[in-house]
């Protein structure tokens, strides 16, 4: 099992997944929603993440895949930043391996077409008949993320 995470500026978007290649599919989405106006948020998100971190691995959780900040272009918040670091605190704490990726590997992994943006072919494979409620740009990281790691970055 791999558990995919995209820290965002207002929630950790993580996705529960399983198998690899085609027989890759999400287990489930949870979204932790945090503001980050004092180091009392933080610490209410590290609690919260590791609870669950500590829950699931229990389930044999092989991995946590975490969406890293971007730098480029398209740089993070500075929420995101944050809680990507206490992401991998969390999972540090709980011990769990985690593999920061970033999205500028995403086309190929996904199979994009040319022109096609990560987030719109995600959403096609994984989520094409909207079954998913909580499907979100933050659960398309996650699961990119995730799918990247499954097939062994």
């Amino acid at each position: 099992m791999i558990l995919g995470v995209n820290p965002t500026k207002e929630a950790v978007v993580i996705v529960r997944t399983t198998g690899s290649g085609k027989t890759f599919v999400i287990q489930s989405i949870v979204t932790i929603g945090f503001q980050t106006r004092s180091g009392n948020d933080l610490k209410e998100l590290l609690q919260q993440l590791g609870v669950l971190f500590k829950r699931v691995g229990n389930r044999r959780v092989l991995t946590i895949a975490l969406f890293g900040s971007s730098s480029g272009r398209f740089k993070s918040s500075v929420q995101s930043i944050k809680a990507e670091a206490i992401t991998a605190l969390a999972a540090e704490q709980s011990g769990l391996a985690v593999v920061k990726i970033m999205a500028a590997s995403f086309k190929k992994t996904l199979g994009c077409a040319k022109g096609q943006k990560w987030q719109a072919r995600a959403a096609e494979l994984f989520n094409p008949t909207g079954r998913l409620e909580n499907w979100t740009s933050g659960a398309a990281g996650a699961t990119a993320a995730a799918l990247k790691v499954s097939e062994g970055i």
